[in-house]
């Protein structure tokens, strides 16, 4: 899925919620969307993206939701509301470390849009 059909999908259910057409028991999610990037360990280095990174948000129940940054390490996640905690993962499911000063827990609230951008730390080599 794209991030023009994400970002579609998102205005449809809110257009859908300002509307009155979803009931009770239809879900009402929220969006949390940044970049994810490598930081250089020079202190004075930029930040480099970070593709194909899997970005896992966990909520106080423990339910997860996965998603795949592109190429430029931009991403979108769609979310039921509630607490989300991030985590950083290779494809291969090797665990990323996140920068020390790195925001990890953001709330996300039904029809609201959350920036979380993601520093992750190259491992010393």
């Amino acid at each position: 899925m794209t991030v023009r059909s994400l970002c579609t999908s998102a205005l449809l259910l809110t257009l859908c919620c300002a509307s009155g057409q979803i009931g009770a028991d239809d879900l009402v999610f929220g969006q949390v969307y940044g970049s994810v990037g490598f930081l250089n360990p020079k202190p004075s280095g930029t930040m480099r993206e970070a593709p194909n990174v899997v970005l896992v948000f966990t909520a106080a129940d423990a339910h997860r939701n996965l998603v795949l940054t592109q190429q430029t390490g931009d991403y979108i996640a769609l979310v039921e509301h509630g607490r989300y905690c991030v985590g950083a993962y290779t494809r291969a499911g090797k665990v990323l470390r996140l920068a020390q000063n790195q925001l990890k827990c953001v709330t996300v609230e039904p029809g609201k849009d959350v920036r979380l951008d993601v520093m992750i730390v190259r491992d010393a080599k």
